[in-house]
């Protein structure tokens, strides 16, 4: 039985632009005596963002990864299943949502509002990271989804601010005027490592969702929508089959999976523990994907000098090394459809002989 409603924050913003950074920062600096949990959704069907959120051997954090598609166009009754799993298991005082970055997250947020969640979830502030050096650029301040993911947000953080010209954060000002929208905007730089930033963050987690939801976007179907009581232990709704848990991965096996929607296309591949990478090999065929139809690039790579995490956004390659890892897994997200069969026989041949 749910006793209090659990605050509840979604943290959108677009590709690249630091979301999962953000949420480990909130992660590190959470109030001690409380349980938080996350769920993570990516538009790839292989999903890497979950690993590279530095899951320890805390028992006050739970993760749950949603890959495959958007989570917020799927806010039918399998995003719930998902949601409700997540307060089953963990009974968390907070959870943090990370739509895709090329998700439509005003689909959530209503279904957070909707009527069978008002006495178990507490909506809190939506937060929207944008990097300002892009609003100028037509390929965003066109896009529905990036004009989508302001106009949800209670908080924008002018992330990567310290890469800013002062003519970057005056834009950003001027598409939110235009926009007629007045949230509340913080800047972040240097991975947020500002004195006092996360701290303020915190705060601002707390305050009440209050943005507007624009009225021409439709609510998932109704007929979806369970009927039992979210608060009975009986309901269905808790014990729906969890399809975003993949069959174990053997160790000589690999996998590859492939996604598309909303002109956006996805492919990337999961290998067995058995499959070891020689790092010079795989650093050159990770600059091969610094082409302006390449939107992103992720990974976690088993290699012979370590496990290795690959961030690439606008052609920028950001490298860090992880602790451990199950297996290796790789995600291309791009604006082209590109040749899996192609890339597969690079990836391979990236492989320790």
């Amino acid at each position: 039985m749910i006793t209090k409603p659990i605050k509840t924050n979604v943290i959108t913003g677009f590709l690249g632009v630091g979301k999962t950074s953000l949420i480990k920062q909130l992660l590190a600096n959470k109030p001690n005596d409380e349980t938080w949990a996350v769920l993570v959704n990516e538009f790839g069907e292989i999903g890497v963002d979950a690993s590279l959120i530095n899951k320890t051997s805390r028992n006050d954090v739970f993760i749950k990864e949603v890959a495959g598609g958007c989570l917020c166009c799927a806010a039918g009754v399998p995003t719930q299943v998902a949601i409700n799993q997540i307060i089953q298991r963990a009974k968390p005082d907070r959870i943090l949502i990370e739509p895709t970055g090329i998700g439509h997250p005003q689909q959530i947020i209503k279904v957070l509002k909707a009527p069978h969640y008002q006495q178990v979830i507490d909506l809190k502030a939506t937060l929207c990271l944008v990097d300002a050096r892009k609003v100028a650029d037509p390929r965003y301040h066109q896009h529905p989804i990036f004009i989508e993911q302001l106009c949800i947000a209670d908080v924008v953080i002018a992330n990567k601010s310290e890469l800013y010209e002062t003519k970057d954060q005056q834009a950003l000002n001027d598409f939110l005027q235009q926009l007629q929208l007045r949230p509340v905007v913080v800047e972040a730089r240097a991975h947020f490592s500002a004195p006092g930033l996360i701290h303020s963050l915190l705060e601002q987690l707390d305050k009440p969702q209050k943005m507007r939801i624009n009225a021409d976007v439709q609510l998932v179907n109704k007929s979806t929508l369970p009927k039992p009581s979210l608060l009975s232990a009986k309901s269905a709704m808790w014990e729906g089959e969890d399809k975003s848990s993949p069959k174990p991965l053997t160790a000589n096996e690999i996998r590859c999976k492939t996604n598309q929607g909303d002109d956006f296309y996805s492919v990337g591949w999961l290998t067995g523990v058995a499959y070891c990478f020689e790092f010079e090999k795989l650093m050159s065929w990770f600059e091969s994907f610094k082409r302006p139809w390449v939107l992103r690039v992720k990974a976690v790579m088993i290699t012979a000098d370590g496990i290795l995490a690959v961030n690439m956004v606008d052609g920028q390659l950001t490298l860090a090394e992880l602790d451990e890892t199950m297996d290796s897994r790789v995600e291309i997200i791009s604006s082209t459809q590109l040749d899996a069969q192609q890339l597969q026989a690079q990836l391979l041949g990236c492989l320790v002989v």
